[in-house]
């Protein structure tokens, strides 16, 4: 071990335990470093690249790739301010103006004392509640101007989710569980679908997730029971594949896997298992972006509890031979890694650059071995086909699109939330559901898609 002043030791038995994950733990092992240290000193990337014989020069290609890792000294409680559209249409910039004053920092700087670190930052998933920032890992929003002193010291109360729509499939327990809970999850109907699905054949599962046409939600659209089907028969065995959640959600005015996430956590367990039984994979991930550290601390807890309660590991619900199991990671501010294959490249504990395709995920995905990788909403859909059933998913939505689908409003709507519709609504028909703009002005303009979107 280097000679450091840093007590290294709860690091040290950090990597003994996981060092035969290899590579794949430097993200990990980074966030775990950074939490205990406030920043990530040469010696401390010295002794995790000892232990997971990772070159220094590939760390600090790391470290320097996200925008959450810090090679210079910090403090251990940094304060972000998001100040994307949403959040700068509801007066960010005068809340940043305030926090300075309270503060004596400047964006960026960290107090004399390293007690205090002060970022803008671009969108936190919390556009609905404009303007929105992290204390910590306190989410807060709306902060008003007289709030900042209790926002700085944690003490707002944290957003919930605010629904709209009709019918409530993907949203049916948002706001009506107790995401820390598995026994209120399954007095929900949780695990209904996955029971459903364990009583057809992987083939037959795929065929149906097919014929209920849901493509991919995170933009691309690719049809759902494809990415199934390649996988499944793609050369490999189980042990061998991969069913990957796309939680980085990153695309600003986008929130509604972050209310997924953050508040019906085990559906995303449980439609991941699905997922597995009809592509044949025994390995699961879940990587949620740096900026929904509750929705990471969500899921690790929803993860434990359905391992212990025999969802996840061998002859899951007494299915023999059904094995899968899932590791939550989490990012650290990359915007590029929403891309699937730049996701691939962060699990593996590099730089989230794309890869070229071909190849393509469903034969050469993670680890260089077949992958499907879907978003948080996508797998949300299926658990509804496999609860419901696929007729009562067909009767709604349109021919080519069934269905319903989950809508991000915020900036000048009345009512700003995640809303639930069928497919076949027009924009205008969104704009009116959410009470138009509130001050009863003419509506000159609609961004959709996010940054990458158009006008």
């Amino acid at each position: 071990m280097p000679s450091t002043p840093f007590d290294s030791t709860a690091l040290q038995d950090y990597l003994d335990a996981n060092r035969h994950q290899g590579r794949s733990l430097l993200l990990p092992a980074l966030h775990k470093a950074q939490s205990e240290f406030g920043w990530l000193p040469r010696e401390v990337l010295e002794l995790i690249g000892m232990n997971l014989r990772v070159p220094l020069a590939d760390i600090h290609g790391v470290v320097e790739f996200y925008s959450m890792f810090y090679n210079q000294p910090t403090s251990t409680h940094v304060v972000r301010v998001c100040e994307d559209p949403a959040c700068d249409l509801a007066g960010a910039e005068q809340l940043i103006d305030r926090i300075q004053s309270a503060t004596g920092l400047a964006p960026h700087q960290t107090s004399p004392d390293h007690r205090l670190t002060f970022e803008r930052v671009p969108c936190l998933g919390m556009c609905d509640h404009a303007p929105v920032g992290l204390a910590g890992e306190q989410p807060a929003g709306p902060i008003p101007l007289d709030g900042v002193d209790r926002f700085l010291d944690g003490s707002l109360p944290e957003p919930k989710a605010q629904k709209f729509g009709s019918p409530f499939w993907l949203l049916q327990r948002v706001g009506e569980v107790d995401p820390k809970s598995l026994e209120s999850y399954l007095e929900h109907n949780g695990y209904l679908a996955l029971n459903n699905a364990l009583g057809m054949r992987p083939e037959e599962l795929i065929e149906t997730i097919h014929r209920a046409g849901i493509s991919g939600r995170g933009g691309a659209m690719f049809p759902f029971g494809q990415k199934l089907k390649f996988t499944r028969g793609a050369p490999g065995n189980p042990s061998e594949k991969h069913i990957v959640v796309n939680a980085d959600e990153s695309e600003p005015g986008t929130f509604k896997d972050r209310v997924l996430l953050e508040e019906d956590p085990f559906s995303i367990i449980e439609s991941a298992t699905l997922a597995a039984y009809a592509a044949g994979a025994e390995n699961g991930w879940i990587f949620v972006r740096g900026e929904y550290p509750k929705a990471f601390r969500l899921l690790e807890q929803a993860v434990d509890q359905a391992r212990a309660a025999g969802y996840l590991g061998r002859d899951i619900l007494g299915q023999p031979g059904f094995n899968f199991d899932i590791q939550v990671r989490l990012g650290a501010g990359a915007y590029i890694c929403g891309e699937e294959t730049a996701l691939f490249e962060a699990i593996e504990g590099k730089r989230g650059f794309p890869r070229i395709k071909p190849p393509f995920p469903t034969t050469h995905g993670l680890f260089n071995q077949p992958t499907a990788v879907n978003n948080v909403e996508t797998l949300v859909a299926g658990l509804i086909v496999m609860q419901h059933g696929l007729n009562h998913w067909l009767a709604e939505g349109t021919e080519a699109s069934p269905g319903t689908k989950l809508f991000c409003l915020s900036g000048h709507v009345k009512n700003p939330g995640i809303y639930e519709v069928p497919f076949g609504l027009t924009i205008a028909d969104l704009i009116d559901l959410a009470g138009g703009e509130p001050h009863g002005k003419d509506i000159q303009a609609v961004l959709m898609g996010g940054a990458a979107g158009i006008f």
